[in-house]
């Protein structure tokens, strides 16, 4: 991957960042977890503060992502 990707393991934090647009381009085994591999943006860190202060999303969003993200770790 270039240097223009983001990586995180947190299951919640990748769905926030997917509902919120971010695009998801691979995930990769880690030991016993999976990372979750983003295509960067300039906004990612202001979107990461968000999350951990209580940020606001579409919940429909977020819960189609979270099941997105499952599928994609149990269906390796």
């Amino acid at each position: 991957m270039s240097d223009n990707t983001y990586k995180t393991s947190d299951l919640y934090l990748s769905a926030y960042l997917k509902a919120k647009g971010l695009r998801l381009l691979d995930k990769r085994r880690d030991g016993n977890k999976f990372v979750f591999i983003f295509d960067d943006r300039q906004d990612r860190k202001d979107l990461i503060q968000e999350f951990f202060n209580d940020g606001m999303v579409n919940i429909t969003a977020f819960k189609s992502a979270i099941q997105d993200l499952k599928t994609m770790v149990f269906n390796v």
